[in-house]
């Protein structure tokens, strides 16, 4: 099931018995990396928050692209250096925000990659190394920039897409990252990106503390990907830790739980997440994956009818179902 190429940044996995097969499969051991998961403080600037995330996920994913992680901040500091003394006294003003566009996609020339599901189009580093990325790794490179030069540009979220805002307070632009920068308005955005009943996905500005929630979102999800079982836990955690009503980093938390084949934790989680969003269609498969998995086939039988009350239509939940039945 391949939605548009957004679409899993921010929503849960969603293969239906997915989790069975990890969870009953004994000859399957969850990767578990040595280095201990980075202290991320929250007055940590963005490009230091980053740059932790970036280097302990190449360690957990054993890949060597971390030898450009320096170069990178070194070119961040040097360019926001040069920007600043081009637009004067360091205004948060159009011109900063042009010379930050400008310098992201014609200098640089970075463009967009759709392959969402990849460390180098996440990792903002990379990103620029490549002068390619998914939505969030563009972002990142343009509001680390931002933040250097005090230009007051935001992250913004929705259901599986990432872009940035200028706000002063009496002027906003929206910079989509996978079209040059280009100014969509608001309802582009929730139009293209409906998120009826979902508050995290109220179009609002984040904080720089919720913008490093929202990169450990993705780098856990790579992780469960990967199965990575424990890292994606910690990724998680921070995450919700960030924005606690996050019901997709809930639902991924249980899943990588399911996933180390902590059952009972993974259920109890998905109770509670469940219960505030029961039309959530990949909360619901993955919950029913998890029952059937845990021999809960009552409990699986009874989340399958629920989800089919808000998509009737939905095969995967009604494959699910009788799966359930057949086993009571």
């Amino acid at each position: 099931m391949r939605l548009p190429y957004f679409r899993r940044t921010f929503l849960l996995l969603s293969v239906a018995f997915f989790v069975i097969g990890c969870a009953t499969d004994t000859q399957k051991k969850s990767g578990n990396a040595d280095t201990a998961f980075p202290f991320l403080d929250d007055t940590l600037s963005l490009q230091n928050a980053c740059c932790l995330i970036s280097s302990h996920l190449c360690s957990v994913l054993h890949s060597n692209d971390t030898a450009s992680l320096a170069s990178f901040n070194r070119t961040l500091d040097s360019a926001a250096e040069a920007i600043r003394k081009k637009s004067g006294s360091g205004k948060n003003n159009y011109a900063t925000l042009d010379a930050i566009r400008s310098l992201v996609y014609g200098t640089w020339n970075i463009g967009f990659d759709p392959r969402d599901t990849l460390i180098e189009t996440l990792l903002p580093h990379l990103v620029f190394r490549n002068r390619k990325g998914a939505c969030l790794g563009v972002s990142l490179v343009i509001l680390m920039l931002a933040e250097k030069l005090s230009c007051p540009v935001y992250g913004v979220m929705l259901p599986g897409h990432f872009f940035c805002r200028y706000d002063d307070g009496a002027h906003r632009i929206n910079i989509e990252p996978n079209k040059q920068g280009c100014a969509h308005p608001d309802d582009y955005y929730r139009k293209r990106y409906p998120a009826e009943n979902r508050p995290w996905y109220d179009l609002g500005n984040l904080t720089p503390a919720a913008v490093v929630g929202v990169y450990c979102y993705d780098a856990g999800t790579l992780c469960l990907n990967r199965k990575q079982s424990a890292a994606a836990i910690d990724f998680f955690k921070e995450s919700i830790r960030r924005i606690p009503d996050f019901a997709e980093a809930q639902g991924n938390l249980a899943v990588s739980y399911a996933q180390k084949k902590a059952l009972d934790t993974a259920m109890t989680l998905f109770e509670k997440v469940y219960g505030a969003h029961p039309d959530l269609i990949n909360l619901t498969a993955n919950y029913g994956a998890v029952a059937m998995a845990a021999g809960r086939y009552g409990k699986a039988r009874e989340v399958y009818l629920k989800g089919l009350e808000f998509f009737p239509d939905d095969t995967m939940l009604h494959k699910g179902l009788e799966e359930a039945k057949r086993h009571l």
